[in-house]
């Protein structure tokens, strides 16, 4: 996965992008089964630009994926309540004017340098893991 975006002060990118070799809707439906098949909940899509511009405007080619793991939310929660303001709980898929369709997230190994907390680093590995698998999973 390609690193991209503001770096933290730990040098990690906040964001991660991976170029998909499918179409947009084939990448997202992929996605969505992908997540569904790593034991995510997944809620309602929203296009990136909803209501941020009148809904007859909104790119409708910039989507975010949105999903929970009930279990490891509450795990990190209870280490970390803070936490809960940067769960990067999405996966937005892009295609721009060319064509070419990206992935793109939080970069988890980045958020958890905002918290000098070896227990929640320790529970974001897996998740850390669970990210990577299904984003290489979908753009594979």
């Amino acid at each position: 996965m390609t690193a991209n975006a503001t770096a933290t002060p730990s040098g990690l990118k906040l964001t991660l992008v991976q170029e998909s070799p499918y179409g947009f809707e084939e990448t997202l439906e992929s996605l969505r089964n992908t997540i569904h098949a790593h034991n995510f909940r997944v809620f309602p899509d929203r296009y990136l630009e909803e209501g941020l511009t009148d809904e007859l405007s909104v790119n409708t080619k910039q989507v975010s994926v949105r999903f929970c793991n009930f279990s490891d939310l509450h795990e990190a929660l209870q280490i970390e309540p803070q936490v809960g303001v940067l769960l990067p709980c999405t996966i937005t898929v892009i295609e721009d004017d060319t064509g070419k369709v990206t992935l793109v997230t939080g970069n988890v190994k980045a958020m958890l340098t905002l918290f000098d907390n070896p227990r929640l680093t320790a529970a974001f590995k897996d998740l850390e893991g669970k990210y990577q698998a299904i984003i290489d999973e979908v753009t594979l």
